[in-house]
């Protein structure tokens, strides 16, 4: 009985819990262990997508906010059903360890995630993320034609939405707005036959890294990890959707016995690690020619960025745009520059724009950068997401 889910967890790693899967492509010399590019393909998807859903529910805080609930999904009618298998081989491996109100509107939410399966080091998973979807008040137009989405909505608690507010980072995956381009319903989101009070709106959420070694931010064999989630929530009662998204492909050297070497660096997200834009240091902004309208500093406008690998249609440039309602810093995408970069390879400067003129107070933007080579407007393939907030004090 264990050899056959090890075997059919196998299958859904591999095919990403469709009930009519298409195999992934491998290298064409699968002894070797370069990290050159594989294919994972399915359905109409035909570029590199190592991402796949490994639990995905709603959670319900009550509404004085004493109780918290997570509730996982159903997904009627998929013969492979990766929740399944994550809930029966480990009963606790997705589980609240604490919640407690902090008594300034803030609230400690603690959860542990254990992989299901010790003992097992080929079934090891890469960038582990943890990902809360909110009700969402902040509407930001249309990005540019490379963006994988028409309109964007954010959680913010200014606006009275629950908000993430120690994020390790924001993504568009597994939201109600996602498209994987898979049509089986397991790659997109689900209400769940529990949830009340209407689905996240939410496109672009916040989330958690789950990795238990940081090399390759691998979730290891067995491994647990717990993290605490800082939100700031409204009054009354909280329905939101969670989502664990984890990237993995078969690894090129059986059996394994060092993860970090014997998987494909392609097992690793293609997208961005780390992606944080930053302008006048964080701190409020005065001066109206700041940022960056003069000479280029890291001080006045800044982003920071890490990935595992570069693809082959790749570019070394970084194409970064930020915006929202009230402003347009390079919307299209602007290459980032060296600048007086101390680590150009991972700080590099923004692009200069005016922020004073609306009124004073603070605002929440949105970035987006992709590191394809710039061509025809087409949707990026790897777009990697970050949400910050400017405080103007303009004299």
């Amino acid at each position: 009985m264990r050899t056959y889910i090890l075997i059919c967890l196998v299958a859904i790693l591999l095919f990403g819990c469709a009930h009519d899967p298409a195999t992934p492509g491998v290298s064409d010399n699968p002894s070797a262990n370069s990290g050159d590019l594989q294919t994972t393909v399915g359905g109409d998807i035909s570029f590199h997508d190592p991402h796949k859903l490994w639990a995905a529910g709603n959670l319900y805080i009550d509404a004085d906010h004493d109780k918290v609930e997570l509730v996982s999904l159903r997904f009627g009618g998929i013969h492979l059903n990766v929740l399944k298998f994550f809930e029966e081989s480990c009963d606790d491996c997705l589980m609240i360890t604490g919640a407690s109100k902090n008594g300034d509107g803030t609230y400690n939410l603690s959860i542990r995630i254990t992989h299901p399966f010790p003992n097992h080091k080929e079934l090891t998973v890469f960038d582990p993320k943890l990902i809360l979807m909110f009700q969402g008040s902040h509407e930001i137009p249309a990005g540019p034609a490379y963006m994988p989405l028409n309109d964007y909505v954010l959680s913010w608690r200014l606006m009275g939405d629950p908000e993430i507010l120690n994020p390790d980072g924001f993504t568009y995956f597994w939201s109600p707005w996602y498209d994987s381009g898979y049509p089986n319903p397991i790659f997109n989101y689900w209400e769940g036959k529990y949830a009340f009070g209407g689905i996240p709106t939410a496109n672009i959420n916040g989330y958690l890294d789950y990795y238990s070694n940081e090399d390759r931010h691998m979730l290891e064999s067995g491994a647990s990890v717990e993290k605490t989630f800082h939100l700031s929530l409204p009054s009354g009662p909280i329905v939101a959707g969670y989502a664990l998204d984890v990237c993995w492909e078969p690894p090129t050297v059986m059996p394994v016995l060092n993860p970090a070497d014997d998987f494909p660096i392609t097992a690793n997200q293609p997208e961005l690690f780390r992606f944080q834009v930053i302008y006048n240091d964080g701190n409020p902004i005065t001066d109206w020619y700041c940022c960056n309208m003069g000479t280029p500093t890291v001080h006045e406008g800044r982003v920071e960025l890490d990935l595992w690998y570069q693809l082959p249609d790749a570019s070394n440039s970084r194409q970064v745009g930020a915006w929202s309602e009230y402003f347009d810093l390079c919307k299209a995408g602007v290459a980032t520059a060296d600048c007086d970069s101390p680590d150009p390879e991972h700080i590099r400067c923004t692009c200069g724009g005016i922020l004073c003129g609306p009124p004073n107070g603070v605002y929440q933007i949105l970035a987006c950068e992709f590191h394809e080579i710039f061509g025809p407007l087409k949707p990026a393939s790897y777009p990697s997401f970050d949400v910050f907030e400017v405080e103007l004090a303009c004299q």
